[in-house]
C-alpha cells in the first residue's frame, strides 16, 4: 500500500455504551475486521467486563482507501485485496447500522455554536490528519449542564473531509429529546470555508451514581 501511496481512512464510526466501567474494573477488549463491499473495511470493537464477561460497550466502523498524493478515494488494488482478505471475519456488523440521514445544520439551526477550533501537534496522527478522538471532542461542544447531568450513550460519526494542522474549524449542535424525554443531538464539524469535515450524532442518558455515592469520585484508599 505504501508504494502505491494508499492509506486506510475512516468514513463512518458507531458506537453504543451500555454501561462505563468504574473503578478497579478490569476490561476486555476484543476487534477484528471483515469486508465492507468492494473496496472497503470494516472494524468492530466489542469491549466486555473481564470477571463478568458484562457487553459494556460495541463499536462499528467504516474504511476507505485514500491515495495521498491525489488526496482522492482510491478502489482497492487486486494485489492488497489478496493479502488482506485472508484476515477477514465472515460476520454481521456488531452493531446495527443506524440509517437515519444525519441532517446538515447552520448557525440559524443550532442550539450551540463553537467557533475557533484549530488542531495541535499531538492531535495529528500519523499521516498529518486530525485523529478520531480529537473529533469526538470537538462534537461534544454542548451545554456544560447537560454534560454534567448525563453521559454518552452512543455516537455516529460520518467523515466527510480530512483535516489538517493548519484548519480552523466551527462546531454546532441541535438538541432535541427522544421518546423518553432524553436529550438527542445532532453536530456538524466544517471548516471556516463552509466545507464539512464531520457529521454527527449523539445520544444521552442520566448519569448513574457509581459505587462510591457520587459521580465522578475516586476513592482516596485506592490512590
Amino acid at each position: 500500500m505504501s508504494k502505491r501511496n494508499l492509506i486506510w481512512v475512516v468514513a463512518r464510526m458507531q458506537i453504543l455504551v451500555n454501561r462505563y466501567p468504574t473503578w478497579g474494573d478490569t476490561v476486555q477488549v476484543d476487534t477484528w475486521v471483515a469486508a465492507n463491499g468492494k473496496n472497503g473495511m470494516r472494524r468492530d470493537w466489542l469491549v466486555r467486563d473481564g470477571n463478568s464477561g458484562e457487553t459494556l460497550a460495541r463499536a462499528s466502523s467504516k474504511w476507505v482507501m485514500m491515495n495521498t498524493s491525489t488526496r482522492k478515494l482510491s478502489k482497492m488494488p487486486d494485489d492488497v485485496r489478496v493479502e488482506i482478505e485472508p484476515y477477514f471475519m465472515d460476520c454481521a456488523p456488531i452493531v446495527e447500522e443506524d440509517g437515519r440521514k444525519l441532517p446538515k445544520l447552520d448557525e440559524s439551526t443550532s442550539d450551540y455554536v463553537r467557533n475557533g477550533l484549530t488542531p495541535r501537534w499531538n492531535d495529528l496522527d500519523l499521516n498529518q490528519h486530525v485523529n478520531n478522538v480529537k473529533y469526538i471532542g470537538w462534537i461534544l461542544e454542548s451545554s456544560i449542564s447537560m454534560l454534567e447531568n448525563h453521559e454518552l450513550a452512543g455516537i455516529t460519526l460520518e467523515y466527510r473531509k480530512e483535516c489538517r494542522k493548519d484548519n480552523v474549524l466551527q462546531s454546532l449542535t441541535a438538541v432535541s429529546k427522544d421518546a423518553k424525554g432524553w436529550p438527542e443531538c445532532v453536530h456538524l464539524l466544517r471548516l471556516d470555508s463552509g466545507a464539512e469535515v464531520v457529521r454527527g450524532s449523539t445520544m444521552w442518558r442520566p448519569k448513574r451514581i457509581n459505587n462510591f455515592g457520587s459521580v465522578g469520585r475516586i476513592p482516596t484508599d485506592g490512590m
